[in-house]
């Protein structure tokens, strides 16, 4: 641990993230041991085979009930930070009786930029995503596993060749959830939500105080879900390939030379739909010491976050050094020098909608107008909902029923 603490800026913290990762597998341990001294191994054994091949079972009885078929999809990161060209990945899902297979030929080849996704976490997205059409009570292990094949052609961005750069490799984790998601759409609508967000967001900020000691501020921000076949999108929640929140103002503001002059939701960014995509959060830093160094890895702000089942897009994401007007807006990955005062604004993407934006009940509409998610103005022009009345806002029948071409309002 001496000669870590002594390669490293931040030697507390890393040496606390090291020491809790210990803790965490002695705590393993000492359970594995009471069980080894409550039952023998032979009885262990079997337990743990039975329990995997039970995941199995059923992971392969809920896949044999979907039609057989191949269902593709394609969506597209907006670059690499060092080539303009967006970025596609494809994904080909082929259901056959009670197996899956998910291929990405045809997705970009590895890139220069350090987004290649090594082929492990290429896989856990997948199994993350078929998770979702699998009964909720079921365990969680790697028996399912077992009925999911996953083909990713070496030398591609989703099963990169050395020397590919990979240390940002999260960001393509997203978006290869988010195309495997959109081709399950097609086997299993009722059970597949529209995009989430797909921000991806990871901000960072280094730096020496004026009597030198270094700081390091790194964090990856979380956005919303899409709407749900049967629900709006849930704001402000990490994707299913994550498992981390947002930093708290306070933690950030007393740890680092930051002050968050900007945190909370955007109105009129989720996608519309009968059921609303989630909204996009921003993010607005202000660095505090004489000078830093920011890095911006972001995404979604060519591609939008997609809908679904007639459901619209999400907003794009948004980056702004020193927003007014002399702001200057920001490539989606970039670094930049910063000194004392400067501010960094963020967006992130919305999420996608679910369904079509005219079938939402126009009594949700007026309550998302109410709760400031949206807007008067996008009610009318996203759903055709017409408002009435200066302090007690209310729904206007007969114009919303004109607006949405006559007939009776449709309720869900």
């Amino acid at each position: 641990l001496r000669l870590l603490s002594a390669n490293v800026r931040i030697p507390m913290k890393v040496l606390g993230d090291l020491r809790a990762q210990l803790a965490a597998c002695h705590i393993g341990e000492r359970g594995l041991l009471e069980l080894v001294g409550r039952y023998d191994l032979a009885t262990l054994d079997a337990a743990f085979a039975e329990t995997l091949e039970y995941t199995e079972r059923i992971a392969r009885a809920t896949i044999d009930e979907l039609p057989d078929g191949r269902y593709e999809f394609t969506d597209y990161l907006d670059d690499d930070g060092i080539d303009p060209d967006p970025i596609p990945i494809h994904v080909t899902a082929e259901v056959r009786g009670s197996e899956l297979e998910i291929n990405f030929d045809g997705t970009s080849p590895q890139v220069k930029g350090a987004i290649n996704c090594v082929l492990s976490f290429t896989r856990s997205a997948v199994y993350a995503c078929v998770r979702c059409l699998l009964p909720p009570t079921l365990p969680n292990n790697e028996g399912y596993f077992r009925a999911v094949h996953v083909v990713a052609p070496p030398g591609s961005i989703v099963n990169p060749l050395p020397p590919a750069p990979v240390a940002a490799r999260g960001l393509t984790g997203y978006r290869i959830a988010n195309a495997v998601m959109g081709a399950l759409a097609q086997v299993a609508p009722e059970s597949v939500p529209a995009c989430e967000s797909g921000g991806d967001t990871g901000i960072s900020l280094g730096g020496y105080t004026v009597d030198r000691r270094a700081f390091v501020f790194l964090e990856f921000l979380v956005c919303s879900w899409g709407g749900r076949p049967f629900a709006d999108g849930i704001d402000g929640v990490a994707s299913m390939v994550v498992n981390f929140s947002n930093y708290p103002v306070e933690v950030i503001e007393r740890e680092y030379p930051l002050r968050i002059e900007e945190y909370g939701f955007l109105p009129d960014t989720g996608g519309p739909g009968k059921f609303r995509g989630g909204l996009a959060l921003v993010r607005r830093y202000r660095f505090l010491e004489e000078s830093g160094t920011f890095q911006i890895r972001a995404d979604r702000s060519r591609f939008a976050a997609y809908g679904l089942a007639g459901g619209g897009s999400g907003s794009p994401s948004r980056s702004i050094l020193n927003p007014g007007p002399d702001g200057r807006e920001l490539p989606p990955k970039t670094t930049l020098h910063v000194q004392y005062g400067d501010e960094l604004r963020h967006e992130l993407a919305g999420a996608g909608g679910f369904g079509n934006p005219l079938e939402r009940d126009p009594n949700a509409v007026l309550q998302d107008v109410l709760d400031e998610k949206i807007t008067p103005q996008h009610a009318r022009e996203a759903y055709r909902v017409a408002l009435t009345g200066d302090h007690s806002c209310r729904v206007d029948q007969a114009e919303t029923a004109r607006l949405r071409g006559g007939g009776s309002l449709l309720v869900c």
